[in-house]
């Protein structure tokens, strides 16, 4: 790809998105440094702001200060919430599209600058939004199906027309894996592969000794590590289920879950069911911070997930120069593509197979340094200098 990207110095760039926080906030931090400016339009749930009052785990994830996360934002990216409101049921977000396109309409109407591209990130709402500015601004749209394989799935078999709109009319469409790329060339022929990748700022490894002496962990523990929502989808139900058969095999043995979710209260039954207090602890929210040092304290990252688009968060573990046990899910093999950085099971519920990876993980002598490079790959600064030649293709320089 033969661009001048110096020539995007004095574009713009609109980002309509659902969230500005981590692989969002990664890939727009990085792309900031290629315009002159960059504003980033988050969409947020009125409804889930009262979660910040009560004890609705449900809704935290969806909050606005859940959504955006300023921190050492770059000094030409403004962030702009865009409230919507509506209640968390399918037959409310099936029309929560033309809600969003006119708050988008009305905040860019108003806005001082003019944009030369647009980047959406999840097909719905903010692809559909993207792809009614950009024919309506006359600017090319450029849209990231970050949907976990269930999801993309489902926006397949939807009856809602205006998905398929809405990956018509998109100039440019990136899949964040390989294998759904040849599906969405049914509806446009300009479809990328580019992965997602991440911050190094943000997840710097730690040696692993000193990084379990910062959490108050002794060296002699074996520690396992997961994070995401509290979700079903990410099988943190079954990763529970096996440690009393992990505690068997290795006494000195803690798992520790980072992230909130609806699925708090019973996970936390089910801890104390199966009399794992002193096994595993639900750690609730991890920040910035903190998680560089359970990434690259723990002996294993564990993710027996059902469905994800790409292995974000197992990366992150791997930049960490940990090893990773994951499921088949259609992105954690996208990252773990060697038995030199983890191991993958064919299902969550295949408890046999979750116990043996996990066991063989723990008592493996890692290449840490190994892991850590394979993981470099996908650091944002070379996967946006691809992102950016892709802007420059559209608005051909």
């Amino acid at each position: 790809m033969d661009h001048d990207l110096e020539a995007l110095r004095d574009k713009n760039l609109l980002i309509v998105s659902h969230s500005y926080n981590h692989f969002v906030k990664g890939q727009v931090d990085v792309l900031a440094d290629y315009f002159d400016e960059v504003y980033v339009l988050v969409r947020y749930n009125r409804f889930a702001d009262i979660s910040e009052y009560l004890p609705i785990d449900y809704a935290k994830p969806f909050s606005k200060n859940a959504k955006i996360n300023q921190e050492d934002k770059p000094d030409n990216l403004t962030v702009i919430s865009t409230p919507l409101l509506y209640l968390p049921i399918d037959l409310h977000r099936r029309y929560l599209g033309d809600q969003h396109a006119r708050k988008v309409k009305k905040i860019v109407a108003d806005l001082p600058i003019d944009f030369d591209v647009i980047h959406c990130h999840l097909t719905w709402t903010a692809g559909y939004v993207g792809s009614i500015l950009g024919r309506e601004l006359g600017i090319p749209s450029v849209l990231t199906v970050h949907e976990n394989h269930d999801l993309f799935v489902e926006q397949l078999e939807s009856s809602n027309q205006k998905i398929n709109w809405t990956w018509e009319n998109a100039d440019a469409i990136v899949r964040v894996n390989r294998q759904d790329q040849n599906t969405l060339q049914q509806f446009n022929d300009e479809v990328y592969y580019l992965p997602n990748g991440f911050s190094q700022d943000r997840l710097r490894r730690v040696p692993q000794t000193k990084a379990k002496a910062e959490l108050g962990i002794s060296d002699e523990t074996q520690l396992l590590f997961a994070l995401g929502h509290l979700k079903k989808r990410k099988g943190f139900q079954h990763l529970i289920d096996v440690m009393p058969a992990i505690v068997e095999q290795e006494e000195k043995v803690v798992c520790a879950i980072g992230g909130h979710g609806g699925m708090r209260s019973e996970l936390e039954e089910k801890i104390e069911k199966l009399g794992l207090e002193d096994h595993v602890r639900l750690l609730g929210y991890v920040s910035n911070n903190s998680l560089k040092y359970w990434m690259s304290a723990c002996d294993a990252f564990v993710l027996p997930s059902y469905s994800e688009s790409f292995g974000l968060v197992q990366l992150e573990a791997m930049a960490c120069g940990s090893p990773v046990v994951s499921t088949i899910n259609g992105g954690s093999e996208e990252v773990v593509t060697s038995e030199d950085h983890g191991f993958l099971i064919d299902s969550p519920e295949n408890h046999d197979a979750l116990i043996d990876a996990m066991i063989r993980a723990l008592r493996k002598d890692w290449n840490r340094d190994g892991i850590e490079a394979h993981a470099k790959q996908f650091t944002w600064e070379r996967v946006c200098v691809n992102i950016a030649h892709l802007y420059a293709e559209l608005l051909d320089i």
